[in-house]
């Protein structure tokens, strides 16, 4: 593909979707959607206790 044409007047524009027979007006907006009704799960409370350690030891060191 290759640009053969820029058109940035109005009428112009207007004249070349008139001919290709497309709508020469921007749709109409739908209106805002809800969320979607949903069951949504159980909250359970925040856990403050940190995690527990791991059982293994880790080495972070980088060996080249």
């Amino acid at each position: 593909m290759r640009i053969i044409a820029f058109l940035t007047e109005p009428a112009s524009v207007n004249a070349l979707l008139s001919h290709l027979g497309e709508p020469t007006a921007a749709p109409e907006v739908a209106p805002a959607r809800g969320p979607p009704l949903r069951e949504q799960p159980a909250q359970s409370h925040w856990d403050d206790t940190p995690a527990p350690a791991p059982e293994y030891a880790f080495d972070q060191r980088v060996s080249w």
